[in-house]
């Protein structure tokens, strides 16, 4: 589906479009790891949590 998408006439991006259905299943997955601890025991949290919303954002271009 990478094609614009028309919101009452105003076309948006196809990429803007899967960064907002990614972000809340980012905000998510970062909830349960900082709940479990896993953010603690990384050397850097911050470049853990861009990895992953990266990879959360080519799997949503890569299966929708």
């Amino acid at each position: 589906m990478l094609a614009e998408v028309n919101i009452a006439g105003i076309y948006i991006p196809p990429l803007l479009f899967y960064a907002c259905i990614a972000l809340p299943v980012f905000m998510l997955l970062q909830t349960i790891l900082a709940r479990i601890g896993v953010l603690r025991r990384v050397w850097h949290p911050a470049l853990v949590e861009f990895a992953m919303a990266l990879s959360i954002f080519a799997l949503f271009i890569l299966f929708i």
